[in-house]
């Protein structure tokens, strides 16, 4: 039996893919682990040409279409703009601070002239002689088709040989007023599943299920835990994570946990699978 386990992100979002043997009831295997970003435009690339070789570094720079690295945009013509030369800087300077850096740039205003001249004279020169940064898309700017895309494209691949043979995709619900936009995505994820084999059983789950101990712990803590801030729920799933991973010898998981940086949000996810597992699905072991 396979299952997925998800744990809802934009930019973080983690799964946990296990199959759990029906003959062996002791048997637990973690398939596929790991994050994804979901906000993420496809990469602009250096177009620089090297001996006959495309550089292909991640672009930080570009002008005219053409993308460049941080190397590459240093023997351009273009200059590579400071801070001094970002609207956000320039809108907030009085005439004085604008008349200096004009003069620092060599360029020619008229005498008298107000602050509205000298302000478009600097963004001309900007728009003609600088790069423009290739800016990082915040998760809350990212549009849903974008997020919907490049969910089918990475789960199509990190997937595919497992997507017909899934028997259970669990789902942190969003329950959330504040979570709208999660509580979308939570459901284009569903339905992505749903598209590609219409016998997956997919479930909600509460997010909280996710510290519950097991049968074979005592409850009290089990209360405990609701108590606990948000930042220490985190810690402590890394801590139990990390507990699980060791005591029953994942030990090359175990080391790719530790090395991740987002060990909060596998942690969640891999948590998620073991408590449904113990919870929900009628052959399994008490771990």
């Amino acid at each position: 039996m396979k299952i997925l386990s998800i744990d809802v992100g934009i930019k973080n979002l983690a799964f946990c893919l296990l199959e759990k043997d029906c003959q062996n009831t002791e048997k637990i295997t973690i398939l596929k682990w790991d994050t994804i970003n979901l906000a993420q435009k496809v990469e602009a690339k250096c177009c620089e040409i090297e001996k006959n070789v495309q550089c292909n570094k991640p672009a930080k720079f570009t002008k005219n279409a053409k993308y460049y690295c941080l190397r590459h945009s240093k023997k351009q013509q273009f200059q590579i703009p400071t801070n001094q030369l970002k609207p956000a800087y320039l809108n907030k300077q009085k005439m004085n601070v604008l008349c200096q850096l004009a003069d620092d740039y060599k360029i020619k205003y008229p005498q008298p002239c107000k602050k509205a001249e000298v302000l478009s004279l600097i963004n001309d020169y900007i728009y003609n002689s600088c790069f423009e940064p290739v800016e990082n898309t915040s998760a809350s700017k990212i549009d849903l088709v974008t997020i919907g895309r490049n969910m089918q494209c990475k789960f199509d691949d990190i997937l595919a040989e497992h997507l017909l043979t899934i028997d259970k995709v669990i789902i942190e619900n969003q329950i959330s007023p504040i979570a709208n936009r999660m509580k979308t995505i939570q459901g284009m994820i569903a339905q992505y599943f749903i598209m590609k084999n219409n016998n997956i059983q997919i479930d909600f789950v509460n997010a909280s299920n996710k510290l519950k101990t097991t049968s074979s712990q005592d409850t009290a803590k089990n209360s405990e835990t609701k108590k606990l801030k948000y930042s220490d729920r985190k810690k402590l799933g890394i801590q139990q994570c990390l507990e699980f991973l060791s005591t029953y010898n994942f030990q090359q998981w175990e080391e790719f946990f530790k090395s991740h940086s987002k060990k909060d949000d596998l942690a969640d996810s891999f948590l998620q699978a073991i408590w449904f597992i113990n919870n929900k699905i009628t052959i399994c072991c008490p771990l």
